[in-house]
């Protein structure tokens, strides 16, 4: 009934599988592990076939083929009604956590999003990615279905595989960042609305301050891409925040002007973000003026 799907790349998911198994084991309904590997260094290969044993199937792929990608392949090595969907450096800290989800699916739903949270640290080298988390992503169930597909996560969801058959990752995104923006909108356009429930993983893999902000700019290059493909879509930019901030600047003809203004304060809040300080109102900034310079580079390139 459940396929448990596992996209990795560079990181030792021994524990989870092995958390995921045991709990599986307890289930009163047919649930299988999937594991993907996208094309990760041979040690995290050696290690997580430690725990095939644990897995219905292990693939390993022969290149790298990125995030979108990777989730559709999902469904061709599983077979069951529901796909959870959990990335590789998640934590499982509850012992109810399948059981949470098969109680979920007694009522059929299309969509469900059980959330993340972010274990407590005071290292400065990792507080940017920490502080983002906790502030813009760690969110109880109540509050995301305010804006459930705005509020929507790769992270940690269940979906119909039905539904992802129709609706699928867009493959024409390679690199990091907002896949899951443009998804959660596409199921909006369908009516799908997404359910979200108290049901949680820990990040287990908070990223360095200087690792955050490259993945920060793989993202916002990925939003640009998206903006293009979507800028007859007015409904679209009402789901990212960001794009909301452009529009605005845009209709005011400000754009440019904010550009050049703002563009030299770049470097001084990266030096900064890199040091540990983490102002998330200086961080939006700073991220409307990557998609203002990333616009303008992608208009003055064709």
């Amino acid at each position: 009934m459940l396929s448990i799907c596992i996209p990795i790349y560079n990181f030792d998911v021994r524990p989870l599988v092995q958390e995921l198994h045991k709990q599986s084991q307890a289930m009163n309904f047919p649930v299988e592990i999937v594991c993907i590997d996208d094309h990760s260094d041979e040690e995290f290969d050696r290690l997580n076939r430690e725990v095939e044993g644990c897995m219905s199937h292990y693939i390993r792929l022969e290149a790298n083929v990125g995030r979108a990608r990777i989730r559709n392949l999902f469904l061709v090595h599983t077979q069951y009604d529901y796909l959870l969907f959990l990335d590789c450096d998640s934590m499982v800290r509850k012992n109810n956590f399948m059981s949470r989800y098969a109680d979920v699916l007694l009522v059929k739903p299309s969509v469900v999003c059980g959330g993340r949270t972010y274990p407590k640290i005071s290292d400065r080298s990792h507080r940017l990615r920490y502080r983002y988390g906790v502030v813009c992503e760690s969110k109880d169930a109540k509050h995301r279905q305010l804006r459930p597909n705005h509020s929507f996560m790769t992270n940690n969801f269940i979906i119909k595989r039905s539904l992802l058959e129709n609706i699928r990752f867009d493959e024409r995104l390679s690199r990091y960042g907002h896949e899951d923006t443009l998804f959660g909108y596409q199921l909006k356009e369908q009516n799908i609305t997404i359910l979200h429930i108290e049901n949680p993983v820990e990040n287990g893999d908070i990223e360095t301050n200087a690792c955050y902000l490259e993945k920060t700019r793989e993202s916002i290059e990925n939003l640009v891409e998206i903006y293009d493909w979507m800028q007859e879509d007015k409904g679209f930019y009402k789901e990212v925040n960001l794009l909301m901030g452009y529009e605005a600047l845009r209709r005011t003809h400000t754009a440019g002007l904010v550009r050049v203004l703002c563009r030299p304060l770049v470097p001084l809040l990266e030096a900064r973000f890199r040091r540990g300080f983490a102002n998330m109102v200086l961080f939006r900034l700073y991220k409307l003026e990557l998609f203002l310079i990333f616009k303008k580079n992608k208009v003055n390139s064709k």
